[in-house]
């Protein structure tokens, strides 16, 4: 389930919770929420950053061998060759 994150539409009207923003986990087939669940008034849904796997070093064709890949070069008469 993803985890989604909600902030008061009204800083001035939500509670600590929603004035901070909150993270819930859902269902993706939920509809968003409207009401903070705490205090009920207003919250939007937050676009937040998602969790890409970082890569610190370019893979070699080894790697991409034992990683699954098909590593093809491309060759003069424009057809590429599986190594």
């Amino acid at each position: 389930m993803p985890i989604y994150e909600y902030i008061a539409s009204d800083p001035e009207k939500g509670c600590r919770s929603c004035r901070n923003g909150f993270e819930l986990r859902r269902p993706a087939d939920r509809e968003p929420l409207e009401v903070c669940p705490l205090c009920k008034s207003p919250v939007k849904k937050v676009i937040s950053k998602i969790n890409t796997p970082k890569i610190t070093k370019p893979m070699s064709v080894t790697d991409a061998k034992k990683a699954g890949f098909t590593i093809l070069e491309k060759r003069c008469d424009g057809n590429y060759e599986k190594l």
